[in-house]
């Protein structure tokens, strides 16, 4: 796989540079995501040590749903982010700092009260608890408008961002030990002490790409107004709400079929099956800046595109063997018991990690193709699939049902965006456009927004 990865520089060019190399990237990338989500999964690995099944069970369906209103927070700019800050040019923290505006004010206008009346719904059914960390949630709401990552990616500082995560969840991990008394009494201090560890990490990191984006100034390219972020905000956003909601909240619509302790079972390996598409998501972090910056030639697209695919796939075979071994006893060490759910349905999202790492290279990279619809719409289809799947095998199979609705749903994703991306390659060609020398007006004016 050493000539899957080559330097950035070699890619459309040939020529030689001092850059690093993408290898050297991307795990930089996984350094920065792989602490995010093996450090989290070791804490609430930690926290079903000290809760009861039904206190963990509880945790994980508020936890479910104010994640939702992360993703909300989010507007997508995660996935386009690198591609406006790339067309607009000039200081890339301008596009930064918009970004936060916009997402503080989608947090107070739009999350804010839908987790009011989110927590009063559960206060009417007496699930106090749940009712709570639903409100506790918002603090991590807030905590999410304030990630910069999508700034990290574009000027390309995955050491930034490790050194800052590790530096947010270890406090997070330092405060829950010292809270550990408190914690079975008053579940919902777990996301406020969350929020706060992520919130002095990202201020760090903040003040570190604030930095290099001032000495890395580049020329002014297409002016981007705060509509047309929100606008392609909205439609990448929403698509990765719709994913999120089919990856993960079959939690919640589980714990309508099956006990709290089988919920928390299956939220223990869909955690983590999230880890692993970490991974994913690291590679895409390394390629993109590569990816966007030859998105107008369909050759050279074509031939990044495919060590891309080959790189994600091979991934996907290591991990997903990896998960059908393993994950019975990460789960079980860190449960410190016996998880016979667990080793049940272990098999079953190894399958779908490796369907996933098919996916993934045609999924999240179509937002920055200017194909934020398709992105839209394959995922709302995948997603009525999801649901049909889950509403007819989960009264009968239980956590076996909805393991087997998200690789039916996943396979569906795949086939969807692969047609997605071919025909942007095909229209390309059909323009012939096979060469780089491109001015920005013409990107804007062959690729509507």
């Amino acid at each position: 796989m050493k000539d899957i990865m080559a330097q950035p520089s070699q890619i459309g060019s040939g020529s030689a540079s001092s850059a690093p190399s993408l290898w050297a990237q991307f795990f930089g990338y996984l350094t920065a995501d792989g602490l995010n989500y093996l450090l989290g999964f070791a804490i609430y690995g930690w926290l079903i040590r000290i809760l009861t099944d039904r206190q963990y069970g509880n945790l994980s369906v508020a936890t479910s749903i104010y994640q939702v209103l992360m993703m909300v927070t989010a507007l997508g700019l995660d996935l386009i982010g690198p591609r406006l800050i790339t067309d607009a040019g000039g200081d890339a923290s301008h596009i930064a700092q918009r970004g936060l505006r916009i997402r503080m004010a989608v947090a107070c206008l739009v999350c804010g009260p839908v987790t009011a009346v989110v927590a009063f719904f559960y206060l009417r059914q007496g699930q106090v608890d749940v009712a709570t960390v639903v409100i506790a949630g918002f603090c991590m709401v807030l905590a999410r408008a304030l990630d910069v990552t999508y700034l990290a990616v574009a000027l390309g500082a995955p050491g930034a961002l490790a050194r800052t995560r590790a530096l947010g969840l270890g406090l997070f991990l330092a405060a829950l030990f010292v809270c550990k008394l408190i914690i079975p009494h008053y579940v919902w201090i777990v996301p406020i002490l969350n929020a706060v560890g992520l919130t002095i990490g990202r201020y760090q990191l903040m003040a570190i790409l604030r930095k290099r984006a001032s000495q890395r100034i580049t020329p002014p390219g297409l002016a981007t107004p705060t509509m047309y972020i929100l606008r392609q905000g909205a439609k990448a956003g929403s698509g990765q709400l719709l994913l999120f909601i089919l990856q993960g909240l079959d939690v919640v619509l589980l714990a309508r079929y099956v006990p709290a302790e089988s919920v928390g079972q299956y939220a223990m390996v869909s955690r983590l099956y999230l880890f692993g598409t970490a991974v994913l998501a690291c590679l895409l972090n390394t390629y993109i800046p590569s990816l966007i910056a030859v998105a107008q030639d369909a050759n050279a697209l074509t031939r990044l595109f495919r060590r891309f695919m080959l790189t994600s796939t091979a991934i996907g075979v290591l991990g997903g063997a990896v998960f059908w071994v393993a994950a019975p006893f990460t789960c079980e060490l860190l449960g410190h018991r016996q998880l016979a759910i667990v080793h049940g349905i272990s098999p079953l999202f190894g399958i779908l990690f490796l369907i996933m790492a098919v996916c993934n290279p045609f999924l999240s990279f179509l937002p920055s193709l200017h194909r934020s619809g398709t992105y839209l719409v394959g995922i709302c289809a995948g997603t009525l699939l999801l649901a049909g799947i889950d509403l007819v095998l989960m009264p009968r199979l239980g956590v076996t049902g909805a393991a087997i609705g998200q690789v039916a749903a996943t396979t569906f994703l795949a086939l969807f965006m692969a047609r997605g991306y071919w025909n942007y390659i095909r229209g390309l060609r059909r323009t012939g456009v096979t060469g780089s020398s491109i001015e920005p007006s013409q990107v804007r004016e062959r690729v509507p927004a």
